[in-house]
């Protein structure tokens, strides 16, 4: 059985069996171990969603299927849609941003201290007055969780794959996502905004960055060192394009 596991900031674990994967949702400080055991303590509610979703699956191929009208979505002039237009915006201005791949929306706080409660970050309310103090906000917390949780997932790749970044950075380095120009030295740089990503694109870049320690150009062997450990990175690298416009912010 496949496994699938999504790390998030929320104190949770949860598991759900979809299409044949069993998707656990967890927090980024539980151990791999630790998820593992889980597992097996619910293997018998998962043989069961499983079977349950077996015969959902027959009985929905047995039964005769209603043709579908399909709405038109309504697009902006850039072909985008409009409510996607409009999260943009959001984004562009502060009033939302996106942590782990999650939506979260922006409030202000009578509190010192940015904090994450649910889906909604806290800001103190005189950094909400304007925009540019907003987003200089947001951008010192990200640079804060992605080092306090992105590090986490890079220690563990690491140890999967025996290798150990002698530095670890997060910064602003332009239009990319990763600096590789110091893989020589085992240094690891990273765009801050890593942490906004979702899971399986954070490990695609954390793959990339330690590929080149071994391999400083993009050959077979880079490659391979990336398909090996992770198997369906070409799916994780186009989804890292619907991502590309935080890096204007």
């Amino acid at each position: 059985m496949r496994v699938q596991v999504e790390r998030t900031l929320k104190n949770v674990i949860k598991m759900r069996y979809e299409d044949g994967v069993l998707k656990v949702v967890a927090n980024c400080f539980v151990s791999n171990r630790k998820l593992r055991q889980i597992i097996e303590q619910n293997a018998d509610w998962i043989r069961q969603r499983k079977q349950e979703a077996v015969a959902t699956h027959a009985e929905a191929r047995n039964s005769a299927e209603e043709p579908v009208k399909h709405e038109k979505k309504r697009t902006t002039r850039s072909g985008t849609s409009g409510k996607e237009s409009s999260l943009k915006g959001d984004i562009f201005n502060g009033r939302k941003t996106v942590i782990m791949g999650d939506v979260i929306s922006v409030a202000s706080s009578v509190s010192a201290k940015t904090y994450l409660d649910g889906n909604v970050l806290y800001i103190n309310e005189k950094y909400c007055q304007s925009r540019e103090a907003r987003l200089k906000a947001i951008k010192n917390y990200l640079k804060k969780i992605a080092q306090l949780y992105v590090s986490v997932e890079i220690a563990n790749f690491g140890s999967n794959v025996s290798l150990c970044p002698a530095k670890i950075e997060f910064r602003d380095v332009g239009q990319s996502w990763l600096k590789c120009s110091m893989a020589a030295q085992r240094v690891l740089c990273f765009d801050f905004r890593i942490v906004q990503l979702p899971q399986n694109l954070r490990m695609y870049l954390i793959a990339h960055a330690f590929a080149h320690f071994t391999h400083p150009i993009h050959d077979d062997k880079f490659w391979n060192f990336i398909s090996n450990a992770l198997p369906h990175w070409q799916d994780s690298l186009k989804q890292l394009e619907k991502y590309n416009f935080l890096k204007d912010i």
